[in-house]
């Protein structure tokens, strides 16, 4: 009686030539005449892998465990196209003896026929060892793709992945080193923009808002799959939030350095290892970081923009700021009207006459009066010459061989010497630049060629009130509005126009203040 062979062919990469259907298929049917039987099926599960997928899950292989009667064996070219780990291979064993089946491999470890009768003890031992070496097999793969990814992050190599927004894979500068992460002109000018909005001082609201109203769907999964190859359908609707911003300004990649589970990955003298250009500057980051570390714990200073005349207007009776709020619409007003109200009581202070009038006229008298009093000064930018201070540097470097001194305590052997190399490196790093001088920055004023007029109308055509109320600030303008009366329509007779020295400004606490008059309402 001729013996029916199933003949199971699988592959982990259709496009892996050197263990190809066809050659797998040639040493089956070599097999299978050589027992005195015929391949009466064929199981092909291309693109699937023997380390993760057993073969009763396989999409061909599998059903086959579940009609034993149609075959008296299975036949595989080797043992790694059936199995990759001995609990796969138990269970196979467990099944071929339950149902009587022999198991055949074209090629065993000698390079000749094996084939084992799964009711013999013996055979079920062989077949556990053979798994245990298959096992072993996998993991050594495993740990020397891990091994390449870590070298190549330690060259400054991109090993794939998810593309950072900002990059574009390009051949590494180094000839014959690969790829790094380039700059991608689009989106890194989103990102020095969103950049030197939150160096601005605008909120994580603003921010998004920004990026979703001028870049619309231009976000960090959206990049990925435009610059995917082939490019992937991107998502219409998708849009950044506060969230997305505070996080994404805190990457390491946006100076360039490689990270590896959420760590920089360092040299031998424990340098950061460059994967590409830096988007932002080692001065503009650190600015950044400061920034944003003022702003945690803070989530209130995100909730609400400062009004237009927000610290330049007082009440003439408590002088306390006064606050923007709004008329709802009523028998005698079709629409709300903007309104700047003493807010004394909203901040615990008792004011005996609260001084309230509507917005609009208002503004109109402080832009009037600020352009005829300073229209025609030229505007002056004071400029920062940097001087020479690596007291922030300094301060990274030491916070580097803190963690790398926390990490030493747990390495033994190679891997202690290696961060001992690192802390060896950053030190010698740190003594070295505070042996230099520190020289501090000075100011200097540059001339625009701009009149406070021009800057006016130029920040009001495109919508800066913040730019603007700076301008008033910088100017020291304080406006204070006279004792609200019923009947009263000469709001110009109840505003007095006067300069102080700028000192007083402390625009935090007054956006802070805003927020708190807001939720009061």
């Amino acid at each position: 009686m001729t013996t029916r062979v199933l003949g199971a062919r699988r592959l982990s990469r259709m496009t892996d030539a050197s263990t190809s259907f066809e050659r797998q298929e040639s040493a089956i049917i070599t097999v299978a005449k050589a027992i005195g039987g015929e391949v009466v099926h064929w199981a092909d599960d291309p693109d699937v892998s023997a380390a993760t997928v057993a073969p009763k899950d396989r999409p061909e292989l599998g059903p086959w465990f579940d009609r034993p009667e149609e075959f008296d064996a299975i036949a595989w070219w080797r043992l790694d196209r059936a199995v990759r780990s001995m609990r796969d291979m138990a269970w196979l064993a467990g099944w071929a003896r339950d149902n009587r089946k022999r198991l055949i491999f074209a090629e065993g470890p000698g390079g000749g026929r094996l084939e084992l009768d799964m009711t013999s003890p013996m055979s079920e031992l062989i077949l556990m060892i053979l798994a245990f070496a298959a096992q072993m097999e996998v993991q050594a793969i495993q740990e020397r793709t891990q091994g390449a990814s870590e070298y190549l992050r330690s060259v400054g190599r991109w090993r794939g992945g998810r593309l950072p927004f900002g990059r574009i894979p390009v051949p590494h500068p180094k000839e014959d080193e690969g790829w790094w992460l380039g700059i991608h002109d689009e989106t890194a000018d989103i990102v020095k923009a969103m950049c030197q909005l939150i160096l601005d001082k605008k909120s994580y609201n603003v921010v998004a808002a920004w990026v979703n109203k001028h870049h619309p769907a231009m976000t960090p999964a959206n990049h990925r799959r435009a610059m995917a190859s082939p490019p992937k359908k991107t998502d219409p609707d998708a849009r950044w939030n506060p969230g997305m911003v505070s996080s994404f300004f805190r990457q390491p990649s946006l100076r360039g350095w490689a990270t590896l589970n959420g760590e920089l990955v360092r040299d031998e003298d424990g340098e950061p290892v460059k994967i590409g250009p830096p988007l932002i500057d080692d001065v503009t980051w650190r600015r950044l970081q400061t920034e944003m570390d003022s702003r945690e714990g803070d989530e209130d200073r995100n909730k609400s923009d400062a009004h237009p005349l927000l610290g330049v207007l007082f009440c003439g009776s408590c002088d306390g700021k006064l606050y923007q709020g709004w008329l709802s619409p009523g028998p005698n007003r079709k629409v709300a009207k903007r309104q700047y109200r003493c807010a004394a009581k909203a901040h615990g202070r008792v004011c005996a006459k609260p001084s309230y009038v509507m917005a609009e006229p208002v503004d109109e008298y402080v832009e009037e009066q600020f352009l005829q009093r300073f229209g025609f000064f030229e505007l002056v930018d004071v400029v920062t010459i940097p001087g020479i201070d690596h007291r922030p540097e300094i301060e990274e470097l030491e916070a580097d061989i803190d963690t790398l001194a926390g990490q030493l305590g747990n390495l033994r052997g190679p891997a202690a010497d290696a961060v001992g190399r690192q802390i060896q490196g950053r030190s010698d790093k740190l003594e070295r630049l505070k042996a230099e001088p520190f020289v501090p920055a000075r100011t200097e004023e540059v001339r625009t060629g701009v009149t406070y007029a021009d800057a006016w109308r130029q920040a009001k055509a495109r919508g800066d009130i913040e730019g603007r109320r700076d301008m008033l600030l910088s100017m020291g303008v304080r406006v204070t509005v006279g004792e609200t009366y019923r009947g009263a329509r000469d709001v110009a007779g109840r505003l007095t126009f006067d300069l102080v020295t700028p000192d007083h400004v402390d625009p935090e606490a007054d956006a802070l203040a805003d927020v708190t008059y807001q939720e009061s309402l």
